[in-house]
């Protein structure tokens, strides 16, 4: 299947009424030109979360959003203090009655009106995914993917990029311009071009011509990924500082970068090729150095069992740079391949 890349998240504060508003409309424009989303339900989605944020969290929160496909994604996200014990107990699929007010009546009409729907909450806060429009694109049965990548400031251009390659080997790639802004979004988008240029079945080819492509940008860093799920393996290359982890069933494995950029210099930096088990159930992270290197999910009880955009989004919360993009890219095998 051809590679899919996803743009970049537009981060939308919510603290006051007026914000909702705000978000409201700028939803609205972002579903205008994507058909699968029905007339007036992103605006009707966007409003209940941005109102569940003014009620229930404090100070507020913010609202991830973005083009996927042809529909949108939304991410709510606040600091807490999150939903009530009894909630909490709930089954993120059985949701309360609509009747009532309140966060449970919100996302109610979030989850009927939403082609994906997932939520996630602890006293640390409380996470809402909601994909309007079309599910995501079929074709990749047995893999689960998401991402959240979000620019300096929460808007303009990303110099972070992801994509996957989803199929009997899938590949990922997460990448970070160097640098901020249109440059670097430049350069990003030079790698990301590569990697759907062709199937990747090879990583040190693709980091090789990855560089080449970078040369005419004033290049990044990245780091990849080819799981073959037959063989039980993953391989994996970095250059640069793009962190890795495999987790699985409590088990964290660390994946190595190298130091070095790529499209910098006319030689190619030294390419180190890791190999590593991989097991059905397994997710593998990658994150851009926007996020602290001292990321773990440790506090996060149950979040694997969760969409991987929903663990994206708990990590870039928890552990993203105010002063950098800031990109984790979650790819999951949720039943054995063939």
């Amino acid at each position: 299947m051809a590679a899919l890349s996803e743009s970049e998240h537009r981060r939308h504060a919510v603290a006051a009424e007026e914000d909702v508003g705000a978000l409201r409309r700028a939803v609205a424009r972002m579903a205008a030109g994507q058909h699968a989303v029905r007339p007036g339900v992103a605006e009707l989605v966007a409003t209940e979360l941005g109102t569940n944020l003014l009620r229930h969290a404090h100070p507020g929160g913010y609202v991830l959003a973005r083009k996927a496909g042809d529909g949108i994604e939304l991410l709510s996200v606040d600091h807490g203090p999150g939903m009530t014990a009894a909630a909490l107990a709930s089954s993120p699929v059985a949701l309360p009655s609509s009747r009532g007010g309140g966060l449970k009546a919100g996302l109610s009409v979030v989850r009927r009106n939403a082609a994906e729907f997932d939520w996630y909450a602890t006293r640390r806060g409380t996470v809402v995914y909601a994909r309007l429009g079309a599910p995501a694109p079929a074709g990749h049965t047995g893999w689960l993917f998401g991402g959240v990548n979000v620019p300096l400031g929460g808007d303009g251009e990303s110099g972070d990029a992801w994509a996957v390659a989803p199929g009997s080997r899938t590949a990922a790639l997460v990448v970070d311009g160097l640098g901020h802004g249109p440059g670097a979004a430049a350069a990003a988008r030079a790698a990301i071009t590569t990697f759907d240029g062709a199937a990747v079945t090879d990583l040190d080819r693709l980091v090789r011509h990855t560089h080449e492509a970078m040369r005419a940008t004033r290049g990044g860093v990245l780091g990849a990924s080819l799981i073959d799920p037959g063989r039980g393996e993953l391989a994996y290359a970095a250059v640069g500082n793009i962190t890795g982890r495999v987790l699985t069933r409590g088990r964290s494995v660390h994946l190595l970068d190298r130091p070095g950029t790529l499209g910098t210099q006319l030689t190619l930096p030294a390419v180190r090729l890791q190999h590593g088990p991989w097991e059905p159930g397994s997710n593998l992270i990658l994150v851009s150095d926007g996020i602290r290197s001292a990321w773990s999910l440790e506090d996060h009880p149950g979040l694997l069992d969760h969409h991987p955009a929903i663990i994206a989004a708990v990590l870039h919360r928890e552990y993203g740079r105010a002063t950098d993009d800031a990109t984790v890219l979650v790819v999951r095998q949720v039943t054995a391949m063939a």
